[in-house]
């Protein structure tokens, strides 16, 4: 019986420019289990980095485009069966691609994605980021995104740490250079319905993923996400039309309310109640999610408001809004 042979993976981390993140990720994909791949390195200008013997690295340059023309690039020069994407500020563990590339074996799987677990090495700041994503309170039923979870099918997934068959990748990837943030969700969305493909979860195929300092890059980051959330919402719909994504929008509405309740008699005993019982949610969410995320309870208790209100308002402006610059 003659075994089928590995297929040869390309590892695509796009970036401005070469930076300490960027060299510890190479460190890690020196160690990987598996021996079937190479690496690209795309920076806004040419450079290069000390990547050791191990690494078959290839450098470009772009100029200052976006992170998916980045990979469409390298994707097109690779002669690989599957790509790799990876942002250049996370890490994986040594059997990320090892578990990824088992699942290929079927034509109907297009990609598969893993958890971006926030590093303990990150900063106080950055571990309440961190807490704040890995919150049930914030990412609902996406908790799996951040911390490891059980294995399952699923239509969207972030590009930090998406494997993708190769010949898919670049038959999609030109009609979701349109956005940033927000182009993974299209390419998904492409995958699973125009397609007919299957992504699959793998806590196995995990990284660890550097997080945004709370608050200014943090909220940052939320409200990018959300303004592309609330636009795809009506653009595209799919993955993107589900309940979850608009109660930030409507607990924003219930601030203001609960803000003009107050000085109403009748019913403000109501909206200390509900106030009370959103305090209590977040001081348990804050107890939970301490486990894993070492940080300051009141900054995560701080950070999961403020990503509440940031996230709704955001999402509202993306479903106003008529299209989307970069």
């Amino acid at each position: 019986m003659t075994l089928r042979p590995r297929p040869k993976i390309s590892v695509v981390i796009p970036l401005r420019r070469i930076n300490d993140y960027v060299r510890e990720a190479l460190e890690h994909l020196a160690r990987q289990t598996y021996d079937n791949f190479d690496v690209y390195v795309i920076t806004d200008s040419p450079e290069t980095c000390d990547v050791g013997p191990k690494l078959k690295v290839t450098f470009m340059s772009s100029g200052p485009v976006t992170p998916n023309v980045k990979r469409m690039m390298a994707a097109k020069d690779s002669d690989a069966e599957i790509v790799a994407l990876l942002d250049d500020d996370a890490f994986p563990v040594p059997h990320w691609l090892e578990a990824a590339s088992a699942h290929f074996t079927s034509a109907a799987l297009l990609a598969v994605g893993g958890p971006g677990i926030t590093p303990r090495s990150d900063s106080a700041s950055q571990q309440a980021s961190g807490a704040v994503y890995a919150s049930p309170l914030v990412s609902a039923g996406f908790v799996y995104r951040y911390l490891p979870s059980r294995a399952r099918d699923v239509d969207d997934y972030p590009s930090c740490n998406l494997i993708v068959r190769r010949e898919a990748f670049l038959k999609y990837v030109p009609e979701c250079l349109r956005y940033w943030p927000g182009e993974d969700t299209k390419l998904c969305y492409l995958l699973t319905q125009g397609e007919g493909g299957r992504i699959v979860y793998d806590p196995a195929v995990a990284v660890y993923h550097h997080r945004r300092k709370l608050f200014w890059g943090h909220f940052r980051q939320v409200w990018n996400y959300a303004v592309h959330r609330g636009f795809f919402a009506k653009r595209y719909r799919g993955s993107s039309l589900r309940p979850q994504y608009f109660i930030p929008s409507i607990f924003v509405l219930g601030n203001v309310a609960a803000l003009a309740l107050l000085f109403a008699e009748r019913v403000r005993v109501a909206a200390l109640v509900a106030g009370a019982v959103y305090v209590l949610c977040v001081a348990l969410a804050v107890a939970a999610v301490r486990r894993t995320h070492p940080a300051s309870p009141p900054m995560i208790a701080i950070g999961i408001y403020l990503t509440h209100l940031t996230y709704g308002v955001g999402f509202v402006i993306g479903l106003l809004a008529p299209e989307l610059d970069h």
